[in-house]
């Protein structure tokens, strides 16, 4: 929120990218390997030599074990692993500068493909709705 406050932003001004995925414990490390390639790019690429702070405000990636039922957790697992990939951006032209150097990568196509086999939601240019802390 130190971005927030530094930029005098409003939240409606910041835009979210927020996706979920659900993969096959068989295709993790696949998986993996493509998420790590996008979080080196970005911190490269939002790095303070970068003018970083001027586009990106966070992101992060987040994994867990699918539960069969959450609320109780003796039912035991799925079998598969939940993603979570969020970034949070100062504008929604922050992100289509995003996303037009992000699609330049040479990993870009496979993330596609982890997109169109395993996202189960995309949200991109979202406003962040209630803000806890």
């Amino acid at each position: 929120m130190q971005s927030l406050i530094k930029k005098n932003l409003k939240m409606t001004e910041v835009k979210c990218v927020n996706l979920g995925f659900i993969v096959p414990e068989s295709k993790v490390r696949e998986v993996q390997y493509v998420f790590e390639k996008h979080a080196k790019w970005m911190r490269e690429f939002y790095s303070e030599a970068n003018s970083g702070d001027n586009y990106l405000i966070n992101a992060f990636i987040t994994k867990a074990t699918e539960f069969i039922d959450p609320t109780n957790p003796n039912k035991g697992l799925t079998g598969n692993i939940l993603f979570t990939l969020n970034e949070k951006f100062t504008s929604k032209d922050s992100i289509k500068r995003h996303n037009e150097h992000a699609s330049k990568n040479e990993y870009f196509q496979k993330f596609i493909e982890i997109k169109n086999n395993y996202a189960v939601f995309r949200s991109a240019g979202g406003e962040i709705y209630l803000s806890i802390k």
